[in-house]
């Protein structure tokens, strides 16, 4: 029996958060969702998510300091950004992770069947 996807969600703003976890678990996905970055790193474990999806811009910690201190903690975490701004982030994105696709970026806004497939992607199902 094949196991279901386990997804961290962080973005800043509650009603994506809502959706998107509502979304996400009515295509069979196991998500944990969070408003506040450090709420997430704090409630993080080593082999608990098979995939972490981050706001970007986000108050605190930004979505790629999230990003750092995941991958610190699960080395194979895969970790995936979206954003609603197109071609603003890949510079940062490659300088800061040098051995990260910029594949692992989605553009806001999307639909939950696109998301899903992009995950199904992601994580090779």
């Amino acid at each position: 029996m094949e196991r279901t996807p386990r997804i961290l969600f962080v973005d800043d703003d509650a009603d994506i958060v809502n959706a998107i976890k509502l979304g996400l678990e009515r295509q069979g996905f196991r998500v944990e969702a969070f408003v506040r970055s450090r709420d997430a790193l704090s409630s993080f474990e080593p082999d608990k998510f098979d995939l972490a999806l981050l706001d970007i811009d986000m108050p605190e910690l930004d979505g790629f300091q999230l990003a750092h201190k995941l991958i610190e903690i699960d080395g194979r975490l895969i970790v995936c950004f979206l954003t609603a701004f197109s071609g603003r982030f890949e510079e940062p994105f490659s300088l800061e992770f040098p051995k990260l696709s910029t594949d692992c970026f989605l553009r806001k806004p999307m639909t939950i069947a696109e998301l899903s497939t992009a995950i199904h992607k992601l994580l090779k199902m």
